[in-house]
């Protein structure tokens, strides 16, 4: 094995060693786990999906919610390695009463600015119900799905360019965004 394979074999197994350190347990998924809406990538079946946390009452459980976590193809469910942060994680969520406005990371720095509000609400079953909202071609909409056309290149498939994200939504709604900028990774 080259020195170069063998350091990024390293650094892969440190850092995902670091990020489940930091992240909570596939169990504590499974114990708490909600899916209000998720993002799919053209390379694989793999999905990252966004759950949200919330008390008994359905009020949100704490100042920041909103987790991302990966459904593996084979239905595994696995916290977000370090590397991946930057572009599933949270670039930031702001709480007002039974709602929540966040951002992805990969989508504002590519220069989306996709602001989406989950909200929260007890039914008189007493469950709850979680939907997310954004913008698809200017109107709010229920989101469903968001997917990532790219190509993967370069050493070990780690690089590549992204070249559209595309918003689902209810009703059939949809609106494809071509990524004009920091479309490389």
């Amino acid at each position: 094995m080259s020195k170069l394979r063998k350091r990024l074999a390293s650094l892969s197994f440190v850092g995902g060693a670091i990020a489940l350190l930091l992240v909570p347990t596939t169990h504590s998924y499974a114990m708490s786990l909600n899916s209000i809406f998720f993002i799919t990538k053209s390379d694989n079946d793999n999905q990252v999906h966004y759950g949200v946390q919330t008390n008994a009452d359905c009020s949100l459980k704490a100042s920041k919610p909103v987790y991302p976590y990966w459904k593996l193809e084979s239905g595994r469910l696995e916290g977000l390695l370090a590397m991946e942060v930057p572009v599933f994680g949270i670039a930031s969520q702001s709480v007002s009463g039974n709602e929540v406005t966040m951002e992805v990371k990969g989508f504002k720095g590519r220069g989306i600015l996709k602001p989406i509000m989950i909200r929260s609400t007890q039914l008189k079953s007493q469950g709850c119900q979680i939907s997310a909202f954004t913008k698809i071609n200017g109107e709010a909409t229920r989101l469903l799905q968001v997917h990532i056309d790219l190509t993967r290149h370069g050493l070990f498939g780690l690089g590549g360019t992204v070249h559209s994200i595309t918003f689902y939504g209810a009703g059939e709604k949809q609106e494809k965004i071509v990524c004009k900028s920091n479309c490389s990774f």
